[in-house]
């Protein structure tokens, strides 16, 4: 399989480079045959040509590659974000990669927070009125289709009730968005009867945010609405120790593609420094590993992130003093020593 890696910019152009050597280690010591190539899209390329995503770009992933491996997208010098809207917002659609999983990793326990990843209040229906260039009047259409949500939602209780999970939230907000609330609803209300084992529940957005805030314990899977869940994640990261730790895997359930990112942003405050937490997007290549059905190379990587996250080699954001490449290398050494290990027992 072929991996298209975009590192982007600021901060992911430090992260990505640092964790593709555990990618290479690992497909290496497991036979899984992952090759990789480097696309520059990013700021830069847009600065200089104007172009986010390059025309023929997402018929060429869509035959050639599998997975889009991607750092980060936001620059100073392009405010409006233009940039990062056409190639991500841009990739979710063509790719169809309407289902977004945003794991929230707890001490006791593991939330399976998935977020609708290509309509809502993303999907670009709206405009301004004005006079002499100022904005009287501005829309943003919050735009949902049966069928959108219909597939989100079963594929998401199939993914749940496969990993055994036996409890499910919608959060919504139908009580003050009735049409699109009360669409969601509905849905989960017809799609959860085919799955008789799971519970299911429902809680308003703000509720549910309070309560994830007060005591996480009681949730196993959540689905939300694409701003929603965009929110909800980042509280999760914070309920997790930060952005720097949190990955997400937006996928495609017909063709199995996927894009795996860290939720984290370009950090432009603290790039080029070389103290970037690269633990989201180590975590980010879990994620591929999981999806592809590489389940030993997964647990193995997810498992010496969080001791070398644990350890000295720690950057500023998680208490420590490390850096990115520091944090990475105490990464691949203890891979080292568990694949050591594992030839052994074998």
């Amino acid at each position: 399989m072929r991996i298209a890696v975009v590192p982007g910019d600021g901060i992911g152009k430090e992260v990505i480079p640092a964790t593709l050597p555990a990618l290479t280690l690992l497909s290496d010591a497991f036979g899984l045959d992952l090759e990789y190539d480097v696309f520059g899209w990013g700021a830069d390329e847009w600065i200089a040509s104007g172009v986010g995503l390059p025309t023929g770009a997402v018929e060429r992933l869509s035959k050639d590659y599998g997975c889009v491996f991607l750092g980060a997208l936001g620059d100073p010098r392009i405010p409006d974000m233009a940039h990062g809207r056409e190639i991500l917002l841009g990739l979710r659609r063509e790719l169809d990669l309407y289902v977004n999983h945003r794991p929230i990793v707890l001490s006791d326990g593991v939330i399976d927070l998935y977020r609708e990843n290509t309509q809502g209040l993303y999907v670009g229906v709206g405009g301004t009125v004005g006079r002499a260039g100022v904005v009287n009047v501005a829309i943003d259409e919050c735009v949902y289709t049966r069928d959108t949500v219909e597939k989100f939602v079963r594929s998401c209780l199939r993914r749940l009730s496969k990993k055994g999970r036996r409890k499910v939230t919608l959060v919504h907000k139908a009580n003050a968005v009735p049409n699109t609330g009360g669409l969601w609803v509905d849905v989960f209300r017809k799609e959860l009867g085919a799955f008789p084992e799971m519970i299911g529940s429902e809680e308003y957005v703000d509720s549910f945010c309070y309560n994830l805030v007060r005591d996480p314990t009681p949730y196993e899977g959540v689905l939300a609405s694409n701003l929603f869940g965009d929110i909800i994640s980042d509280i999760g990261a914070a309920l997790m120790g930060g952005l720097g730790l949190a990955a997400s895997a937006s996928i495609c359930p017909e063709s199995g593609f996927v894009l795996v990112e860290p939720v984290h942003g370009s950090a432009p405050d603290i790039a080029g420094k070389g103290v970037a937490n690269p633990c989201a997007a180590a975590m980010s290549v879990v994620l591929m590993l999981d999806h592809f059905g590489h389940t030993e190379a997964a647990d193995m990587l997810r498992a010496c992130v969080g001791e070398a996250a644990r350890s000295d080699a720690a950057t500023p954001d998680l208490g420590g003093r490390g850096t990115t490449d520091g944090l990475m290398g105490t990464v691949l050494a203890l891979l080292g020593r568990r694949l050591s290990e594992r030839s052994r027992t074998d």
